[in-house]
């Protein structure tokens, strides 16, 4: 089987977490304000019909209720400030059979794309995780079409499109992240990478009975 985009996203944070998530497929709902952002972005370069897309909010998200219709608000708010182009096609797969990838891209045009997020923009460019789901799609849409791509995120959450310009460094980014969902699949056990995200992350608990050390420091370091 070929290797999802999200499984490279989740590699990248931490390879930990790719490998708890995959006995725990149930742990990664959608987020509340990417279901929104998702429903916008079907309107976007038309109309945005708050009262249409309510409609379409109680259909797509369980238990919808005012909360939803608060963030629908608060991003319509953002979104009417800026002009948003109309794509030609939403949620389109793709893949490259030269990486064994594949994913689903949110909004494509002739000559472009753009990722839908439901948070607001950083204060420069796009957030890591982004740019590196811009690398991936950009490497299978130029391998499907044959001609190069160019990507943008678009953040609902603040009304903003940004451009990414795709670096080699961007590509070794990719290709670490890639070899490490390869390993998970292998049944390797990897190392965590600690920092920031791990107060916040839902396998915490499960994550620091599977770390071995591996130098005299860390096990000194553990007793």
């Amino acid at each position: 089987n070929s290797v999802s985009v999200s499984d490279i996203l989740r590699a990248s944070v931490c390879p930990m977490q790719l490998y708890l998530a995959k006995s725990s497929p149930a742990d990664f709902s959608e987020p509340l304000r990417y279901s929104v952002a998702k429903q916008i972005s079907y309107h976007l370069g038309d109309e945005l019909d708050a009262a249409e897309i309510r409609e379409e909010l109680k259909l797509t998200i369980p238990d919808c209720g005012e909360e939803a219709f608060r963030v629908l608000d608060e991003m319509l708010e953002e979104c009417r400030k800026v002009t948003w182009r109309q794509a030609l096609t939403y949620d389109m797969q793709v893949d490259s059979g030269k990486y064994n990838i594949h994913g689903r891209v949110d909004r494509v045009f002739d000559d472009s794309f753009s990722i839908i997020k439901g948070g607001k923009a950083p204060t420069h460019g796009v957030y890591a995780s982004d740019r590196l789901q811009a690398v991936c799609y950009s490497i299978c849409l130029e391998e499907m079409y044959g001609k190069e791509f160019y990507g943008r995120v678009e953040y609902l959450g603040s009304g903003t499109i940004r451009s990414v310009v795709l670096s080699p460094s961007d590509k070794r980014v990719f290709l670490t992240a890639l070899k490490e969902v390869e390993k998970v699949r292998r049944g390797e056990v990897p190392r965590p990478i600690r920092g920031e995200k791990c107060k916040r992350c839902r396998f915490a608990e499960k994550c620091r009975p599977l770390e071995k050390p591996h130098t005299l420091l860390e096990r000194l370091k553990k007793k």
